[in-house]
C-alpha cells in the first residue's frame, strides 16, 4: 500500500533494518554535496522557511514488514535514510541539543553494525579534536570496512560543511533546528509490503526504469523479478538470490584494503565473472558483455540471456546459478587470489601484466583446479610477454584470429579437463607444436629472434609501450626489491606513470651549458647524443602521475627521494652516479643494457618453466 507521508510521520514507532542482501552505505561526496544543497534550498536566508506545498521530496521507500518486531526492513531508500541520520548526528556534535536523530531507530548491514555504532559514540562523548578522534576510530575499529570509512566520510564532510570549508556548501551553526525542520516536514512516498517477493518485484519496476543504480544491483533486482514471475515458490528462491548477494556485497565490502582489487568496481567485477563464467555453463564468447552498462553491459547481457531460455525451468536455473557462481567469483577475487598471492606474488603480477585477460583466466583457473601447480601461472606469464612483445614489435595480422585463440585458453579450463588442457595447450602454443598464428609459428623462438632484431626500438623508443611500466617492475624485484612496496605506492591507487630520468625538456644550464651561444655546437652534439636515448628504457622509471609531474624536469639525481620511497632499489643504485651530464648518454644505454639482459635471461630465454 503506497502513501504520502512526512519523514517525521514515516519514522515514528518504526525499526528499520539494512537487510545484508542490500548494498552497504555507498553514497560519497557526488552525492552528499547535492544533499547539503536540496536542503539550503529549502530554507534560505531571505525566505526562512518555504510555504508547506513546497516542502522538500525525500523521496520513495519500499519497505518489507515483520509484524513480530514491528520491524521493517528497507527495500529501497536505504542510502537516503543512512544520509540523513549521518547529517542529523553531525548536526547533534555541533549543536549538543540537537538529538532528532533518537527519532529515528536504524540498524545497517550485519557487517557495519560495531562501526554505525562506534560513530555515534565519537560524536556523542568526543571533547577532543576531531580529527584525532576519527584517527583513532580509524586505526582501532577491529572490522574496516569500505562502507564504514563513507559512513566516517559524509559525517566529517557535513562537519566541514558547518566549519565554513570553501570548497563545500555553507551550513550555518544558528540554522540547525530549521535544517532538521526542513527534513522533518519532507515529503516522502512510502510503499509497505508484507510479502518478500512482492516487494522485491516493486523494487525492480521501480529501480531498473531510468533510476541510476549500480549495475550489480540492477541485474539481482533483475534475477529476482524473473524468478518471481517463474518460481512456483517465489518467497523461498527469492531469499536464496538474497542470500547470495548478502554474502557479495560483505565480501565486496571487507575487501577494501586488497590491493588486488585496484579500481575495480563491483560491477567491474560482475562483467568479467559474465565474460568468464555466466552461469557457470559457458564455453564461448568470453569478450562478452564487453562494457560494464549501457546497451553492451551487464544488465543487458543478462536480459538478453533470459530471452533465450525456453522453459520456465530454464530460467529459474539461469537466475539461481548466475547468483551462486557470481558469489563464488567474489570469493576468488577478494579471498582465494590475494591468499595465494602471500606466497606466490606471480598470481598478482599478471593482474598488472593484463587485468582483462587474467581475470578472466584466474576465475576459471581457480574455480576449477589449484593454478599455483604445475607452473601454470609462470607460464600464462611468460606466454603474455611473449605475446605483447611480438605483437609490439608489428606482428598485428589478424587480431581477431588472437582474439580467438585466448578464448581457447579459458575455454580448455573447465570442470572435467580442469587445468591440464590450458597447461597442455599454452606449451603447444610457445614451442609451435600448434600455430597461435600462421605469421608468429613458434611463439618462443620468435620472442627470441625479434628481441634481438628489434634492439634499437629497446633502446630509444620503448616509452610508448604500455607494457614497459610491467617490465621495469619485474626488474626491480628481480634484483631484489620489495615487490609489495612498490604495489603499494605504485600500482594500488591507479597512479601508475613512466617517469624520464633524464627530463625531455631538462634545462641547459642543468647540462652544464652556462652561454648556449657561446657553446652552441658543444651543447647541440650533447643534446643529440642525449636525445636519440631519451625515450629508451634505460632512462624510463616506475613513478606516479604525482611524483613525475614534481619531478620531470629535474636533474636526475634529484629524482632519488621519489625513487626511494618508491621502493626502486636497483634505480636508485643506478641513478645516483648520473651526476654528470656529458655521460647521461653513456649511462641510459648501460642501464638499457642491463634491462635487456634481465629481460632476455629471465623471460624470453627462461627455458625451465616450459620443460
Amino acid at each position: 500500500m503506497e502513501q504520502q507521508k512526512t519523514f517525521g510521520e514515516i519514522i515514528k514507532s518504526k525499526y528499520f533494518k539494512i537487510p545484508d542482501y542490500q548494498r552497504a552505505y555507498s553514497w560519497g561526496e557526488k552525492q552528499l554535496i547535492p544533499f547539503i544543497n536540496d536542503i539550503l534550498e529549502y530554507y534560505t536566508k531571505n525566505e526562512g522557511f518555504r510555504s508547506e506545498n513546497k516542502n522538500y521530496y525525500l523521496g520513495h521507500y519500499i519497505l518489507e514488514r515483520n509484524y513480530n518486531f514491528n520491524e521493517y526492513e528497507i527495500i529501497d531508500g536505504q542510502q537516503r535514510i543512512t544520509t540523513i541520520y549521518l547529517f542529523l548526528i553531525a548536526c547533534n556534535y555541533i549543536k549538543k541539543d540537537c538529538n532528532y536523530y533518537k527519532k529515528i531507530n536504524l540498524t545497517p548491514v550485519s557487517y557495519d553494525v560495531e562501526g554505525f555504532k562506534a560513530i555515534i559514540k565519537t560524536l556523542e562523548t568526543n571533547t577532543k579534536n576531531i580529527d584525532l578522534a576519527w584517527k583513532e576510530l580509524l586505526d582501532n575499529i577491529p572490522v574496516k570496512t569500505m562502507s564504514f570509512i563513507r559512513m566516517v566520510e559524509a559525517v566529517r564532510l557535513f562537519i566541514d560543511s558547518f566549519s565554513g570549508d570553501s570548497n563545500l556548501p555553507q551550513l550555518e551553526l544558528e540554522k540547525i533546528n530549521r535544517y532538521i525542520d526542513v527534513i522533518d516536514k519532507a515529503h516522502c512516498s512510502i510503499a509497505i509490503y508484507n510479502d518478500k517477493a512482492v516487494a522485491s518485484q516493486i523494487f525492480e519496476l521501480h529501480n531498473t526504469r531510468g533510476i541510476a543504480l549500480f549495475e550489480t544491483e540492477k541485474v539481482k533486482a533483475l534475477l529476482m523479478k524473473n524468478i518471481y514471475i517463474n518460481s512456483s515458490n517465489p518467497q523461498q528462491d527469492i531469499e536464496k538470490i538474497q542470500k547470495s548477494f548478502a554474502k557479495i556485497f560483505e565480501m565486496e565490502e571487507r575487501a577494501s584494503n586488497a590491493w588486488l582489487r585496484g579500481n575495480i568496481s563491483l560491477d567491474n567485477i560482475l562483467m568479467h565473472h559474465l565474460q568468464a563464467v555466466d552461469d557457470g555453463s559457458k564455453e564461448k564468447d568470453f569478450g562478452s558483455p564487453f562494457a560494464i552498462s549501457g546497451d553492451n553491459g551487464s544488465f543487458e547481457y543478462v536480459r538478453k540471456e533470459f530471452l533465450k531460455k525456453q522453459s520456465k525451468d530454464e530460467i529459474l536455473n539461469y537466475a539461481m546459478n548466475l547468483a551462486v557462481e557470481f558469489e563464488i567469483s567474489i570469493d576468488i577475487l577478494v579471498n582465494k587470489i590475494p591468499n595465494a598471492d602471500i606466497n606466490n606474488h606471480l598470481v598478482g603480477d599478471i593482474l598488472l601484466l593484463d587485468k582483462n585477460r587474467s581475470i578472466i583466466f584466474l576465475l576459471r583457473a581457480f574455480r576449477w583446479g589449484n593454478p599455483m601447480e604445475n607452473k601454470l601461472i609462470e607460464r600464462w606469464e611468460n606466454f603474455l610477454i611473449c605475446y605483447e612483445i611480438i605483437y609490439w614489435n608489428g606482428y598485428y595480422y589478424n587480431a581477431k584470429t588472437y582474439r580467438n585463440k585466448f578464448h581457447s585458453f579459458y575455454r580448455s579450463i573447465n570442470k572435467d579437463s580442469k587445468l591440464y588442457n590450458c597447461n597442455k595447450l599454452l606449451c603447444m602454443f610457445f614451442k609451435g607444436e600448434k600455430n597461435f598464428s600462421y605469421h608468429w609459428k613458434h611463439l618462443g623462438n620468435n620472442a627470441k629472434e625479434l628481441f634481438e632484431i628489434e634492439k634499437q626500438k629497446w633502446l630509444i623508443n620503448a616509452y610508448g609501450w604500455n607494457k614497459t611500466a610491467y617490465l621495469l617492475y619485474k626488474f626491480e624485484i628481480e634484483n631484489g626489491a620489495d615487490f609489495n612496496i612498490i604495489r603499494k605506492n605504485i600500482y594500488k591507487n591507479d597512479s601508475l606513470s613512466i617517469d624520464h630520468i633524464v627530463a625531455r625538456s631538462i634545462e641547459w644550464r642543468d647540462l652544464g651549458v652556462e652561454n648556449y651561444l657561446k657553446d652552441k655546437d658543444h651543447a647541440d652534439l650533447l643534446w643529440k647524443k642525449i636525445m636519440r636515448v631519451i625515450n629508451g628504457i634505460g632512462n624510463l622509471s616506475l613513478s606516479t602521475s604525482k611524483a613525475n609531474s614534481s619531478d620531470s624536469n629535474a636533474l636526475p639525481v634529484k629524482h632519488l627521494n621519489s625513487f626511494k620511497k618508491f621502493g626502486l632499489v636497483t634505480t636508485v643504485e643506478q641513478v645516483r652516479s648520473w651526476t654528470n651530464p656529458e655521460e647521461f648518454a653513456s649511462k641510459i644505454e648501460e642501464r638499457s643494457e642491463s634491462i635487456r639482459a634481465f629481460i632476455y635471461d629471465k623471460i624470453i630465454n627462461n627455458q625451465d618453466i616450459w620443460d
